[in-house]
């Protein structure tokens, strides 16, 4: 006959339950307020929220980034009430003493676990599963059944890595405190070290897109934004797997952990010495990082400021995470833990110097280069809900010419050759360089040392804005594909323009390709970020959205805005208190363009003679734009300041004339 204790006890199992029983309730009613109540709730204002199409494809999608991150929290504190017996001493000394072995007691745990996760995710998915049929959008019993499992594998992967780092601590406070360090600790610790890298360093670029954000690489990868972001982009199955064999390794680890562990070390907040120490130096460096950047922030950039804000954040974020530890503000210096630290931070700025210098001095060789992208993140934006980059040339923003791939490696060449500004205001002229290579990675590099003024930097914006080139930029005419647009979006300085019908969509993008090759746009898109453009676009797919420039000389354009508004309201031109013409040559145009760019008003007015406009002249110009009369290769060129402009204060005298006005070419 087998023994009783061999087997399942369900007055352990019960015991366990009922810890967390009211804990798991909360969960149960958070789940289903979140999922089938809101369904209820935009299906009961279908009509009035726009129909199927404000909905994205599986409206399970639309509260899940809440229902996870809400089912994180639940995990971390229901393991933290299931195993709270072990950091009390007089709990831990009864069930040590039940007649059940440890690995018993964690089996016994990890079911009711398992239990409080599931039951409540598969309450709710019947719940689901009935409330489809009376819905006003359909929601699919394969979505269903995916969003339970899905859920399933998050919950399963927080609880193992809450499990088992619970077994390294003895305090439920700093077992809180664990479970988040470990998730979120790399991610603040690499993007602490990227900004201030920036800061110290020219050339890095933090945003955390595909082209060579260097922020994405740990975001992408840090589970919880991980676990969310796959809902939207796709499963990525061998993280997934990884993942999940991660989980089964920390549960295993635990029974060993569990198993090896002394009533004695109660008395102990860490278990390991070795693992707090770790812990303290990766804290004392994040907070290093984080204080020294601050402090130093206001003041000038200057190495000797440097040094003395970062010791300042040592020290400081050590003494706080040794209060947290300890539980109290009177705590104790361990020698070993001090040595430890200083070493780890010494190391710690060996790697980093040499690692960023390193980064920062690269330039790809042009034999590796397929295009290139010169302030493409000034001219357009991108984001993705999920799978390719659909409707959109793969040469948007990007050019293969050699000629300007040899003129942005010299210029990247001369960047990286002058110093990093030592003020921290940013003059708003800062210069990105994004390589496509011919294995279809990206190298992205940003230089704020380099300015407009810069002879190069000139002769290479002068470049992307020939004719030749601008369409590389314009957003209407690198669309692929119409089919999955949703809406499409004109904004000018003034007006707005929408066009929602997929055949209205379609006829105005293929109007605006057939005409875009017969301009010759001499007053180009400029590309550069110091001025708004006067016309942005933004195209909503069904799972990717770009926002971008467009021309302002296209005849479709103009049509499209003319049919609703005056073009001249439109572009900013009708409220303008001051304008100013001028004539200028083929020969003259690229000269001026820089100087527009570079110059302060009063400069470009006494190289070039600017002559205003008033009265009849004027009106003569507003009615002129009205009719469509815009001339992208004409001698004539139009400067004037919209209101916006004027009231925020722009082109005051020592700013440059592309701050405060705006150039056209006009008949």
């Amino acid at each position: 006959m087998k023994s009783a204790t061999s087997l399942l006890n369900r007055t352990l199992l019960n015991h366990f339950m009922g810890g967390i029983f009211w804990l798991t309730v909360l969960f149960l009613i958070g789940n289903i307020l979140i999922q089938p109540l809101a369904l209820w709730i935009a299906s009961s204002n279908f009509e009035m929220m726009g129909g199927r199409e404000s909905l994205p494809d599986n409206p399970l999608k639309m509260m899940i980034a809440f229902q996870l991150a809400g089912g994180m929290v639940y995990i971390v504190f229901m393991v933290m009430f299931l195993f709270s017996y072990k950091n009390k001493e007089s709990s831990l000394d009864f069930m040590h003493s039940l007649p059940v072995k440890r690995k018993g007691l964690l089996t016994h745990a990890l079911i009711a676990g398992i239990i409080n996760i599931t039951v409540p995710i598969a309450i709710t998915a019947i719940i689901l599963l009935l409330e489809r049929y009376f819905l006003a959008f359909e929601v699919t019993f394969m979505q269903i059944v995916e969003w339970f499992f899905y859920t399933l594998f998050v919950l399963f992967v927080v609880f193992a890595v809450a499990v088992f780092f619970g077994f390294i601590v003895n305090s439920i406070f700093v077992h809180m405190q664990i479970v988040v360090i470990v998730f979120f600790l790399p991610l603040v610790f690499w993007g602490l070290t990227v900004t201030v890298a920036d800061m110290l360093y020219d050339g890095i670029v933090t945003s955390p897109e595909a082209s060579g954000g260097l922020m994405g690489i740990v975001t992408r990868n840090t589970f919880p934004v991980f676990a969310v972001q796959q809902v939207f982009d796709g499963l990525v199955i061998w993280k997934t797997v990884i993942w999940t064999a991660l989980a089964i390794i920390l549960i295993g680890l635990s029974y060993i952990i569990y198993n090896r562990s002394r009533n004695e070390d109660i008395h102990h907040t860490f278990n390991n010495n070795w693992v707090r120490d770790i812990l303290v130096a990766f804290i004392t460096i994040s907070g290093m990082l984080l204080v020294g950047m601050i402090i130093s922030f206001a003041l000038p950039r200057l190495t000797v400021v440097f040094i003395l804000a970062f010791i300042i954040g040592a020290v400081f974020s050590y003494i706080i995470q040794e209060m947290f530890f300890q539980g109290t503000a009177k705590i104790q210096f361990r020698k070993r833990s001090i040595v430890t630290t200083a070493i780890s931070v010494v190391l710690f700025w060996i790697i980093f110097i040499f690692g960023w210098q390193q980064y920062t001095s690269y330039v790809p060789n042009e034999g590796e280069i397929s295009s290139v992208s010169v302030n493409g993140n000034w001219s357009s934006m991108y984001s993705a809900d999920g799978g390719e980059r659909e409707g959109m040339s793969e040469e948007y923003m990007f050019i293969s010419d050699p000629t300007v791939i040899d003129q942005t490696l010299a210029l990247h060449q001369t960047a990286i050759g002058q110093e990093n500004s030592q003020s921290n205001e940013y003059n708003g002229q800062a210069l990105e360089i994004s390589y496509r290579m011919n294995d279809g990675t990206h190298i992205s590099r940003r230089y704020d040392n380099i300015t407009l003024d810069n002879d190069q930097y000139s002769t290479l914006l002068e470049t992307l804005n020939s004719s030749r080139f601008s369409t590389a930029y314009d957003i209407v005419y690198n669309i692929t594909d119409v089919t999955n647009i949703r809406n499409l979006d004109i904004s000018g300085v003034n007006g707005y323009v929408q066009l929602d019908a997929h055949e209205e969509i379609g006829s105005f993008v293929e109007d605006y390709q057939r005409q875009a090759h017969q301009i010759n746009e001499q007053i180009p898109i400029l590309i550069s970020n110091a001025n708004v453009p006067i016309v942005n676009v933004s195209v909503d797919f069904d799972s990717d959205y770009y926002q971008g420039v467009a021309s302002i000389y296209n005849p479709a354009l103009l049509n499209a805005v003319g049919e609703s508004q005056d073009i001249a309201n439109f572009i900013g031109v009708a409220d303008s208190q001051t304008m100013y013409t001028l004539s200028l040559s083929g020969e003259e145009k690229g000269a001026f363009f820089a100087d527009y760019q570079s110059l302060s008003f009063g400069e470009l007015d006494e190289e070039y003679a600017l002559e205003e406009v008033t009265g009849e002249n004027r009106d003569e110009i507003v009615d002129a734009i009205n009719e469509g009369e815009l001339d992208a290769e004409g001698d004539r060129v139009l400067l004037y300041a919209p209101e916006f402009m004027q009231e925020s204060g722009m082109g005051m005298e020592d700013a440059s004339v592309a701050d405060g006005y705006y150039i056209i070419g006009i008949e």
